[in-house]
């Protein structure tokens, strides 16, 4: 590996332990599964894959031959270095630092474990030759010079008979201490009286050490020779799961990417706690009938979440409206439960004949929100709703709400229904992602008749929780908000500062606004970190 190369890799591989250490500073459970995150895995996992070009092309003598008409092995090799470092950068950054699934914590360790090996062994190997190389360099001038200095000597027998004494291992050992060596010409220029016998023991002192120094090195030589089998197999272990990692993306669903557009879910063909998933419907039903389902929906929704609603409580040392989660856990296998009858009525829902307006606004945002406290109730007990239990870090593209005969993952409810038809910003408050540091929910589901109003109470509650939705520093002139506005700060007018500040200013309380208001050109934005831990009355802090 030349020296330029080596440095540049070994700060690439610095780079890669540094960002995967970012973790306790940062975690963004939701970026792997966007589209931005989506890039960084896919980019990163086909440069991930270049490596293998350069492990056929040289161990297949007819590929090899083809190949290398047109580039250089060297060339290859380098290919595959830089590959094998940057395609795991930026896989780390995919992870958004969200190691909580089985397979992601291992799939990283594995991934970190393979650059590190390949690395260490390259480098290491390299070092061991140049090292045995300069060492038998240096041997063969010493044995020059030990023989022309034997020789020197032996024409002196008084001068000889000095080391008598001293041969043997121990014998070398004690040497210094009794023969002390005179102040002579270096070996080839001093005469045969200026030969110091001091000199001859130095000599093969120096040719034992290094001696002992190349059995060393090519003794490490040859275990790093094992060591690079060692890499070797533990890539093909990487790819294996690497594979398992993909197929489970594309299985649970990708956020930003639906290639299968169909109504195929994660809980279509398997029982929920003992509860078949119900049959398709013999034909869709009219518009009364949808009409008479939606009601039912929400009566018996409503009744669920009045029941295990609970008032403003701490957790993580955030103030949240919370939910008991057992409570509506131990109702998911009861067929006469409201959980149970308000899923039954999704089912009886058409969603082409919810005839749009508020009504099919507030209907969809309700069902976003069954369909978030179904992930969780349906895997409780879990910390969060991104726990691996419920998805291997995305659940916003597990297809687990079922309306009429099609089944939706939440960010479609959300992006391409809710957004996309009404365009209305307060919707990303409005739909619970069932966190700590999700917009407090009032005491009852949405409603047409009171959609708007419900509306603006929930961003207004948002940014008067000064420990997740608003907090100003007046002395630093620092604005903090919720993560919410950060990540989706597109639909709050061109996203700059100016028009989240706009938007804020609509629903802050009146002290906040003045203040905004006068202070707004050396006003800084900054943002709370996002809690995604579950808003269970369980997980509350023990002072409450």
């Amino acid at each position: 590996m030349k020296e330029k190369e080596r440095l540049i890799v070994t700060g690439l591989v610095a780079l890669m332990l540094i960002l995967w250490l970012g973790f306790p500073l940062h975690r963004s459970p939701r970026f792997a599964g966007s589209l931005w995150g989506g890039v960084f895995g896919v980019v990163g996992s086909l440069l991930m894959i270049v490596p293998l070009l350069y492990l056929f092309i040289k161990r297949i003598k007819r590929l090899k031959k083809k190949v290398l008409k047109w580039v250089s092995m060297r060339t290859l090799l380098s290919w595959h270095i830089y590959a094998g470092v940057l395609g795991p950068i930026l896989v780390v950054i995919h992870s958004g630092h969200k190691y909580e699934s089985t397979l992601g914590v291992v799939l990283t360790a594995m991934t970190l474990l393979v650059v590190v090996s390949g690395f260490v062994g390259r480098y290491l190997m390299n070092r061991f030759s140049q090292e045995i190389r300069e060492k038998k360099k240096i041997l063969s001038k010493l044995e020059a010079a030990y023989e022309q200095t034997a020789t020197v000597l032996a024409s002196e027998p008084e001068r000889a008979q000095m080391l008598q004494p001293f041969s043997g291992f121990f014998g070398r050992i004690l040497a210094g201490l009794f023969v002390h060596e005179s102040n002579v010409e270096p070996i080839g220029t001093q005469s045969s009286q200026a030969v110091d016998p001091s000199t001859v023991l130095h000599l093969s002192e120096s040719i034992a050490d290094i001696e002992y120094a190349i059995k060393t090195h090519t003794t490490f030589k040859a275990w790093f020779g094992k060591w690079l089998k060692f890499h070797i197999w533990i890539s093909f272990v990487l790819y294996g799961l690497m594979a398992l990692h993909v197929w489970g993306a594309i299985h649970f669903g990708i956020r930003w990417f639906d290639p299968w557009k169909t109504s195929t879910s994660y809980y279509a063909h398997s029982t929920v706690q003992g509860v078949e998933a119900a049959a398709p419907l013999a034909a869709p039903p009219n518009e009364e009938q949808s009409a008479a389902a939606v009601d039912s929906f929400s009566r018996h929704f409503g009744q669920l979440f009045r029941k295990y609603w609970h008032e403003p409580i701490a957790i993580h040392g955030i103030r949240t409206t919370a939910f008991d989660y057992k409570g509506i856990a131990n109702e998911v296998g009861q067929p006469g439960s409201d959980f149970f009858k308000a899923r039954l009525a999704l089912e009886q829902v058409a969603p082409d004949r919810l005839g749009g307006g508020n009504a099919e606004k507030t209907f969809w945002i309700n069902a976003y929100n069954f369909g978030a406290m179904k992930l969780a109730a349906e895997n409780y007990p879990v910390a969060s709703i991104t726990d691996s239990k419920i998805s291997d870090g995305n659940p916003w593209g597990i297809r687990g709400v079922r309306v009429g005969t099609e089944q939706y993952a939440l960010h479609q409810i959300e992006n391409e229904i809710l957004l996309k038809k009404f365009d209305d910003p307060r919707i990303v408050f409005a739909v619970s992602c069932a966190a700590v540091s999700c917009p407090d929910r009032t005491g009852d589901i949405f409603s047409a008749d009171q959609l708007d109003r419900q509306l603006d109470d929930i961003v207004r509650g948002l940014l008067a929780n000064t420990t997740k939705g608003l907090a100003i520093d007046r002395q630093l002139k620092t604005v903090t908000l919720s993560w919410i506005i950060k990540t989706d700060r597109r639909l709050f007018g061109d996203g700059g500062d100016n028009d989240l500040l706009n938007f804020v200013l609509r629903y802050a309380p009146s002290d906040v606004r003045d203040w905004i208001d006068a202070n707004r050109s050396d006003i800084k934005i900054k943002y709370f970190e996002h809690d995604w831990g579950l808003n269970d009355t369980a997980l509350a802090d023990e002072k409450n």
